[in-house]
């Protein structure tokens, strides 16, 4: 274990790179000598590399002589255009280059990859999860409804949005701290309580009646307000969560570029998954709760799953009280360090137990 702000590249790391560089460039030369006792033979003495290919020589004469031969370049064959590519590797290429980090997979920890894999599936889920409730969201402002009146929906959205931020703002004042330490949990926490927005949402029109506009009524501006809190609180935790796994994933200070390409798998993911949201939402009739119900627990199931599968496949490098207790603790019983890879198979992926700072 270690503790680091940075990756640095040191003075020495570069010279012994160049240094290792300049050692793979031989300085001898190729030399060809005719055999006295053996006639029309060369024997190849020196060979040279010539910061490329290997030079290739062939002798231009034949019979005895006492003088070196003449040599020279063998000729090759002219290519022109660029070289050819089967169609392949080309698309390999294109989605290296669009969803993954430059250098991948040397750019990033060895953890990215299984981690992307479960954060992808996850994302996924919830986008299908989405659909569904805010197909219930627009159906409580009024869509269809005869009743309901574009100002009473636009005082419930403006309130509810504001109720919002103001929790987003109590909950970074009293958690902020903890986000880097515990990143996993928090992580987690904001998908389950991403669910819980989502459900409450898709709960939404049946506490209204019908036969009235349901932005005026208490209890569905009440429901309504609750998921917005939950929002806000998903919105916190998992964009820190998020920023502060981002910051192990990179190994050659390219945080942005890293951040960049998992916002590019997860647009793509939601495109394909609001796509087969939209078909799902269309199948589930709005009067029959069951089905449509039935899609967003099994849905929802699988987001979590997918979200604990994601947070156990990660590796944290750094100490936080849990890890420094069951490092400590391994090291009491058996007298032995615990390696990163050990200890993260240990610990709990759900943990409040704050970041070790006095005070948090």
């Amino acid at each position: 274990f270690h503790f680091h702000s940075s990756n640095l590249m040191v003075a020495s790391g570069w010279e012994e790179m160049f240094s290792r560089r300049r050692s793979k460039s031989p300085s001898t030369r190729r030399r060809a000598q005719l055999n006295a006792s053996t006639p029309g033979k060369m024997v190849v003495v020196e060979q040279q590399i010539e910061h490329g290919p290997s030079t290739i020589f062939e002798c231009l004469s034949t019979g005895i002589a006492s003088q070196p031969t003449e040599l020279h370049r063998k000729p090759q064959p002219i290519h022109h255009g660029p070289p050819q590519r089967p169609l392949t590797d080309l698309t390999l290429a294109s989605l290296y280059a669009i969803f993954l980090p430059d250098g991948y997979p040397h750019s990033v920890s060895d953890d990215y990859l299984p981690y992307q894999i479960f954060d992808t599936l996850q994302a996924f889920c919830s986008t299908i999860t989405g659909i569904l409730a805010q197909r219930a969201m627009l159906t409580g402002m009024g869509v269809g409804n005869e009743a309901a009146k574009v100002a009473a929906a636009l005082w419930q959205t403006t309130v509810r949005r504001n109720i919002g931020k103001v929790a987003r703002i109590a909950f970074t004042t009293l958690k902020g701290t903890d986000m880097d330490a515990n990143c996993k949990t928090w992580r987690l926490v904001a998908d389950v309580l991403n669910d819980l927005a989502l459900a409450v949402e898709l709960l939404s029109p049946l506490v209204c009646v019908a036969t009235s506009d349901c932005n005026s009524q208490w209890p569905y501006f009440t429901i309504v307000c609750f998921a917005e809190i939950c929002r806000a609180v998903v919105g916190v935790a998992g964009g820190a969560s998020r920023a502060a796994l981002t910051q192990h994933f990179s190994l050659r200070d390219n945080f942005g570029d890293v951040n960049a390409k998992d916002g590019s798998q997860e647009m793509f993911v939601e495109i394909l998954g609001s796509g087969i949201g939209m078909l799902l939402s269309d199948l589930v009739v709005e009067t029959n709760q069951g089905p449509k119900w039935a899609l967003f627990l099994l849905f929802a199931a699988l987001h979590i799953i997918f979200n604990v599968l994601a947070c156990r496949s990660v590796c944290l490098l750094t100490f936080n009280r849990q890890r420094a207790h069951i490092v400590v603790e391994q090291w009491l019983r058996r007298s032995k360090v615990l390696p990163p890879p050990a200890a993260a198979r240990i610990e709990s992926v759900l943990h409040f137990g704050g970041s070790g700072v006095p005070g948090t």
